[in-house]
């Protein structure tokens, strides 16, 4: 009995401090449980109110949201007055101080020293009409009269000179040096050239021959473009300076063969010579493109063109077509020149010397047209053995002889003294 007892007292003591033990634990487990909790509340209040929380975030969401739409509001108020802007007339372009040219005479124009954001006809200080194209300026040392030269320049200082000129009756073009003057874009016999008055068939154009003896003649039709441009606007660009070579010139020689070249048409420019026809027509079809010219399209000069050319300096020069002393000739006065490396030399008299573009025959602010090199044109000769056409004389010939005006066949030859000139026309869209 009393072994029962003892058992049952043993049991009990265990049982009591089982009891002391689970009740420890369970404290041990609420203090952590109490513990877990606060830490959770921390992190929770944190993401709510904290630097990075909920509601900061929530905040700067709300914030950013409203800085994208007022920006996206500045940004429509800037695009409405930026087109405002330009059809104005007042837009920003490339290089010209933040606004385009707005002049409507040459003088404005000049003075503003800008470019163009469209094609824009303006007038000069006789009241005659100059169609400027997209993308260029009135050059700086351009005439402000029609008949002295109106020069226009492209972003790369490429310059133009404006002829006034229609097909069929012409254009009136005012001037202060033989009054009011006719302009007719057409072909005309210069020179020892003679016209035949007979009409060629195939081009519809005239015959014209070398001299009255000659059996070949030379014939052109009138392109269409050219006649649909100049009629538009009444009248046309023609380079202010033979063709040039833009990477001779920079490295200070001049061309010594048949190499491939950015055309330039500036001043004190190695000439582009050694080419032949159809690659200088190529290059100067090229041009517009390799210069981004949006709406003036270039192109090989025709015998429209450089006799129209020829017409229009004669308000100036009376016989310049059939006398040009004033260009690079073997027989021209002594002058003096500056050559491609910058040194001043002196041309002399009986000596047939290449010089850079630009430095001889300033006729109404075009230059080169007689003498320095001949000049392909698109015209075409009869002789299926030299169907190409050169205009003008060349440094070793005589004035005399090969003045602006003469005409010359040859072959699709790659010589020092032939070269090329390029033409601009203004686009007749809208």
């Amino acid at each position: 009995m009393r072994k029962e007892k003892t058992k049952v007292n043993q049991k009990m003591k265990i049982l009591r401090e089982v009891q002391k033990t689970t009740r420890g634990i369970t404290l041990i487990a609420l203090v952590v449980t109490i513990i877990v909790l606060l830490i959770l509340a921390g992190i929770a209040l944190n993401l709510t109110i904290g630097q990075n929380g909920i509601f900061s975030r929530a905040q700067d969401a709300s914030n950013t949201w409203r800085n994208a739409e007022a920006n996206e509001q500045l940004a429509m108020q800037e695009g409405t007055d930026l087109i405002d802007q330009y059809l104005n007339g007042n837009g920003n372009d490339q290089g010209s101080g933040g606004e385009y040219n707005t002049g409507t005479t040459v003088s404005e124009a000049k003075n503003q020293n800008k470019f163009f954001e469209k094609d824009t006809t303006i007038k000069d200080d006789l009241d005659n009409n100059v169609r400027v194209p997209e993308g260029f300026k009135i050059a700086e040392d351009s005439a402000t009269k029609v008949e002295e030269g109106v020069v226009i320049e492209d972003k790369d200082g490429n310059q133009f000179v404006w002829i006034p000129a229609k097909t069929g009756e012409g254009v009136t073009v005012h001037t202060e040096a033989k009054g009011d003057v006719t302009i007719v874009y057409k072909r005309t016999a210069y020179s020892s050239n003679e016209a035949t008055g007979e009409t060629d068939s195939r081009t519809n154009s005239e015959k014209i021959k070398h001299s009255s003896s000659s059996r070949y003649y030379y014939t052109e039709a009138l392109p269409t473009d050219e006649e649909t441009s100049v009629n538009a606007w009444g009248g046309y660009y023609i380079g202010r300076f033979e063709a040039g070579d833009k990477e001779s010139t920079e490295a200070k020689t001049m061309r010594s063969g048949e190499t491939d070249a950015t055309i330039t048409i500036k001043k004190g420019q190695a000439p582009y010579n050694y080419i032949t026809q159809a690659n200088a027509k190529t290059k100067a079809e090229g041009m517009d493109t390799v210069q981004g010219y949006i709406t003036a399209t270039t192109k090989l000069v025709s015998s429209y063109a450089w006799d129209t050319a020829i017409s229009y300096i004669q308000i100036k020069n009376s016989d310049y077509g059939t006398n040009s002393p004033e260009g690079n000739y073997y027989n021209s006065d002594s002058f003096t020149y500056t050559d491609i490396k910058g040194v001043l030399k002196t041309k002399n008299n009986k000596s047939d010397t290449l010089i850079p573009t630009g430095q001889t025959t300033a006729v109404s602010n075009i230059y080169d047209m007689g003498g320095n090199l001949y000049e392909y044109t698109t015209e075409s000769y009869s002789s299926e053995y030299y169907p190409y056409v050169e205009r003008g004389g060349d440094y070793n010939g005589s004035y005399g002889n090969r003045p602006a005006g003469y005409r010359n066949n040859t072959g699709s030859v790659v010589i020092s003294s032939l070269g090329f000139r390029v033409t601009l026309y203004c686009s007749t869209e809208s």
